[in-house]
């Protein structure tokens, strides 16, 4: 199907001019499916955050760094003052961000990168080599998160959704040129 759309796209621009060419690069096969199923791991990503959001605050819970910050030191109470409103909303992005990482491995691993492989020496270290590229983006989202909902007053989901398209494209970079490398063999 990417084909014929390919197809299509080049009897509209020509392959040798600067949109063929742009099209020609970025209308891969890869490059599609990374984007479809990115799209599905957001939808998962948001709905598991929306969910648990909602669940916290219909049961109460102000979040867990609010938890260990107001029986802490006098020091880490201050910083209580900076969430007011509460930390449950990093809560709900740690869960969401574990279900789209289990749900964006597998699709990348078979869909993407087409890694059919699941001999533990390869399935292991891509395994491992991606949880370490995921770790680094939760990191910079759950940063970026912070400043934006708890420094700047944004929308928590308007906050998500920003941070998002910057761990796209960090995690798109991670795996495409470390995690999924494929070797000639090697997924087989």
């Amino acid at each position: 199907m990417i084909e014929k759309i390919r197809e299509l796209l080049f009897k509209i621009f020509k392959k040798d001019s600067f949109i063929g060419k742009l099209i020609d690069k970025v209308f891969t096969k890869e490059i599609v499916t990374y984007i479809f199923f990115g799209v599905l791991t957001t939808v998962v990503n948001l709905a598991t955050f929306y969910l648990f959001k909602q669940l916290f605050i219909n049961i109460g819970w102000n979040g867990t760094l609010n938890a260990v910050i107001s029986n802490g030191s006098e020091g880490l109470r201050k910083i209580v003052e900076l969430f007011s409103e509460g930390s449950d909303y990093l809560d709900a992005n740690l869960i969401a961000w574990v279900a789209g990482v289990i749900f964006a491995f597998v699709t990348n691993k078979l869909w993407v990168f087409e890694s059919k492989s699941w001999k533990v020496s390869i399935a292991g270290k891509e395994f491992v080599g991606f949880m370490g590229a995921r770790i680094f983006s939760l990191v910079v989202e759950m940063v970026l998160m912070f400043v934006l909902v708890t420094l700047l007053n944004l929308n928590e989901f308007i906050a998500k959704c920003i941070c998002g398209i910057l761990v796209v494209i960090i995690n798109y970079v991670f795996s495409k040129l470390i995690i999924f490398k494929s070797k000639k063999g090697e997924n087989s």
